[in-house]
């Protein structure tokens, strides 16, 4: 026969205690000290980062986005801004470096028409596709830091240590043979399946013999 007690904790079931445990529980930021200093902890992860100008994925989005203010809607007034400006761009005469610029912007497949004030075709771009070398020469576009957060940031990644990397022993052996038997011509070295048997492409043979001649000052090669 169960207890009066044993009937009360029946009818009234346990009490859940989590809810009340979380509000008394005081969450660290680990991480970066700076972003630690201005996070505001009423706030959800991705509205801090928002705030501090950061990302939370450097992919694309994925699932619904948080909405707390409605988007404001273009106007003609706005419409009309965007034509002028995209005028303005066509009447611009473009030269050779606009063109080279707009090949690699446009993707395969794309093309810009430009036309004169009678509607005669000037020139027509197409857009082409990057070659492995052009991937790895550019060099990534400066973005003006929105926040402050974001140009702490930025100043701390300038001044931090860099770890210097050293080629191997081996490294440099087979190095030091490409440059004897080919010297500075990096096709030629692209093209000798004995010693570039790991197929590097001339960009990174350059990278290589840079180094080692830079780690090795008196090396002298070979006649």
């Amino acid at each position: 026969m169960a207890t009066p007690q044993k009937r009360r904790a029946q009818k009234t079931g346990r009490k859940n205690t989590r809810r009340t445990a979380d509000k008394r529980h005081k969450y660290k930021i680990q991480g970066n000290a700076i972003i630690k200093q201005n996070w505001d902890k009423k706030q959800t992860l991705i509205q801090n980062y928002k705030r501090l100008g950061l990302m939370t994925s450097l992919n694309g989005k994925a699932g619904g986005i948080e909405k707390l203010y409605p988007e404001k809607k273009p106007t003609m007034m706005d419409e009309d801004n965007n034509n002028e400006e995209s005028e303005d761009q066509e009447e611009k005469e473009l030269t050779e470096e606009d063109i080279a610029r707009l090949e690699t912007t446009l993707k395969p497949g794309e093309g810009l028409i430009q036309r004169d004030d009678e509607g005669n075709v000037i020139r027509v771009i197409v857009g082409r596709r990057k070659t492995h070398d052009e991937i790895l020469e550019e060099e990534p576009e400066l973005v003006e830091a929105k926040t402050d957060v974001v140009r702490q940031l930025e100043e701390q990644a300038k001044n931090a240590h860099k770890n210097i990397k050293y080629q191997s022993t081996y490294q440099q052996h087979w190095v030091a043979q490409l440059i004897d038997k080919h010297g500075d011509d990096y096709k030629a070295m692209f093209w000798d399946t004995d010693l570039n048997q790991n197929q590097l492409t001339e960009n990174q043979l350059k990278k290589k013999c840079a180094q080692f001649l830079k780690q090795n000052p008196e090396f002298k090669r070979k006649e």
